[in-house]
């Protein structure tokens, strides 16, 4: 017996009348990333390969399950990913989500792909609200309002609240250029700074909506009581959390259209509370019949089979950095350069062994990334590899033509924490040609802007592909225990400094005199006031004065 069926049991034999209760469903989508037409299963551990998805049985799906009480909502990176989400500007997908009658969604990083101009066009051709920071009004200087960060509609005779949370990634998987003025918040404080202003509308349920990974969708059901649902982004492998001692349920829905989440909330008429959540993820099956619309959208000559796939390209973290690995030496070879350097994130897709189609290529790698021809000194290498704009806790990039120093573990993937530089092959004496997307050369704070290659990232696969017929795996670099001296230099150079508005408690305990109790202060005064803006204001967390400042003073900083 289904979950759904379960509820419905339970109105039937409730001690209250039945007619105390109304149950709202809660229909989401999750990374769409404008796909029309099915595409390969990852999710499914254990079970052969098989198509999933497709918009014309999503449409058919949804019909079927809508009821007189239902939201329909999407939670980010619908716009982009496709061929033909690339080609309408993203507005292929708002097109059906206005004909299946979405109610709201928010906007992934991705979403951002052509720029905040594109944005707005987005929003335009959207018949729902897409909720998002009202700053963005204010970059598009416009005069009346298009974006805004919740919504409160009443479903059924129940006042249903809904948080839009932009997504934390938005400014690393853009250029700066797309993004120019934009500040997000961490989820946490996006929510909580919201969550009184909802309230104040007496919502008596409360959704939170937002292109966040399950890690973030915990904290905030953790820390935030007054929440019943919060939807998260689509991951390769499917998980749902339910509500737990009275916390907020988190769930996910897969992505590319190939699965749907559902929601049954019992809501008591009466006593005016949830009484609890059932929730399901369903398979978006093929349509034996696809929809005329649906059909007239596709792009001819996607569907063909032009390569040969030697392995399997799983899309979790190591498949995509073996795939972003496979694209990087491709493109030292094409470009006679010394490396090749390119993050995991320009890798949205897995690949499946054996024959691969245009589309497959398109999708595996499709969000066009500008590249850049730089010649630099060695001594810059490092600063290629690890940017000082990005995440310690980011995977290494994938690296071709050198292998790497790693602190500690050099058996598994390393992040770029202990990562302590490049291990050149072939050294040399004068500069070094390295191919590298503007983006990630952006983030390095490198001088050197080179010169831009006649083709983005997505082109130059799809061609290097066709004409070789055949994908093999570039060979994966070693990974050599660092040097006490790397060791030591990693530690003196100032990137190295810990970041007090982003280390963990782990990391704040490196700290002389910090032991777990502060750092887990110094951690919660940065979700209750927002992050630190300067080192010195570290001192109002409680347990750190003046003497201990001056032990650490020179050890942190704030970015």
């Amino acid at each position: 017996m289904s979950k759904m069926n379960l509820l419905l049991l339970f109105l039937f034999t409730s001690l209250s009348p039945k007619a105390d209760f109304a149950v709202v469903r809660v229909i989401w989508t999750s990374d769409l990333h404008s796909q029309l037409v099915p595409t390969t299963d990852f999710a499914s551990a254990g079970m052969p390969r098989r198509k999933l998805g497709g918009m014309s049985g999503l449409i058919k799906l949804i019909q079927e399950l809508k009821t007189p009480a239902t939201l329909l909502l999407d939670n980010g990176d619908f716009a982009f990913g496709s061929p033909e989400g690339d080609s309408s500007q993203g507005r292929v997908m708002t097109y059906f989500m206005n004909r299946l009658g979405y109610q709201a969604a928010v906007l992934g990083a991705r979403d951002f792909q052509d720029g905040l101009v594109n944005i707005e066009l987005l929003a335009r051709s959207a018949g729902f609200p897409l909720l998002a920071d009202p700053l963005l009004n204010v970059l598009l200087n416009r005069q009346s309002s298009l974006f805004q960060p919740y919504l409160v509609r009443e479903v059924y005779g129940v006042r249903v609240g809904i948080i839009g949370v932009l997504d934390p990634q938005i400014q690393f998987l853009n250029r700066q250029a797309s993004v120019a003025g934009l500040v997000v918040d961490d989820p946490l404080i996006q929510v909580r700074r919201l969550l009184p202003a909802v309230t104040a509308e007496s919502a008596e349920i409360v959704i939170v909506l937002g292109h966040i990974s399950v890690e973030q969708g915990r904290v905030l059901a953790e820390s935030l009581p007054g929440i019943d649902l919060i939807i998260c982004q689509g991951e390769p492998v499917i998980e749902n959390q339910l509500p737990r001692s009275g916390k907020a349920g988190v769930v996910v829905a897969g992505a590319y259209g190939q699965r749907l989440g559902v929601a049954d909330i019992l809501f008591h008429k009466t006593e005016r509370r949830v009484y609890t959540i059932e929730t399901e993820i369903l398979n978006v099956q093929p349509e034996n019949e696809p929809d005329p619309a649906v059909q007239e959208m596709i792009l001819s000559g996607y569907d063909t089979t032009v390569a040969f796939s030697v392995e399997e390209y799983f899309p979790d973290e190591f498949g995509r950095w073996r795939l972003a690995l496979t694209i990087a030496e491709a493109l030292r070879e094409e470009n006679n350069a010394d490396l090749a350097i390119l993050p995991v994130s320009v890798v949205e897709a897995g690949l499946s062994s054996g024959p691969i189609t245009r589309r497959e290529l398109f999708n595996s790698a499709p969000y066009q990334e500008r590249l850049r021809l730089i010649t630099v000194p060695e001594s810059v290498l490092n600063r290629l590899l690890n940017p000082v704009e990005v995440d310690r806790k980011f995977t290494v990039p994938a690296v071709a033509g050198a292998d790497l120093f790693v602190i500690g573990d050099t058996s598994g993937l390393p992040v770029l924490n202990t990562v302590a530089g490049i291990r050149l092959r072939a050294r040399k004496i004068g500069d070094y040609k390295v191919v590298i997307p503007e983006g990630w050369l952006e983030k390095s704070k490198v001088e050197d802007k080179g010169k831009l290659l006649p083709y983005n990232l997505t082109q130059f696969w799809l061609n290097y592909a066709e004409t070789n017929k055949e994908i093999v795996s570039a060979s994966r670099p070693r990974f050599y225990p660092a040097t006490i001296m790397q060791v030591q230099q990693l530690q003196e150079n100032k990137p190295g400094l810990i970041n007090i508005n982003t280390a963990d408690e782990e990391t704040l305990c490196q700290l002389p005199g910090i032991g777990p109790k502060t750092a887990q202060r110094i951690v919660e005064y940065r979700q209750r006031y927002g992050k630190f803006n300067s080192v010195a204001e570290i001192m109002n967390v409680r347990g750190i004065g003046p003497k201990k400042f001056e032990q650490i003073k020179n050890l942190i900083t704030v970015r």
